[in-house]
């Protein structure tokens, strides 16, 4: 098994986005084990759920600091 497969810890993703044609924001809450994970996981969710969502912005919970912390968009990438 590779160290890579061995760092199982997961995360609490939040994604905050617009639907088309609202202008209330809304908000999906993810465990994954990376910002990829979760970003693909948020766009199942919206592809299942048929909403389309655009101003998208992600945070991961930081439980030592105990608070959100934007994650950068070159960590998630196609991130809409």
């Amino acid at each position: 098994m590779s160290p890579e497969n061995n760092d199982l810890t997961t995360s609490e993703y939040k994604f905050t986005f617009r639907e088309t044609g609202t202008a209330v924001t809304s908000e999906r809450h993810f465990s994954a084990t990376s910002p990829e994970v979760a970003q693909e996981m948020f766009e199942f969710a919206c592809r299942k759920d048929d909403v389309p969502a655009y101003e998208v912005d992600v945070s991961v919970w930081n439980r030592w600091s105990n608070r959100w912390e934007e994650v950068s968009s070159e960590k998630v990438p196609n991130s809409t």
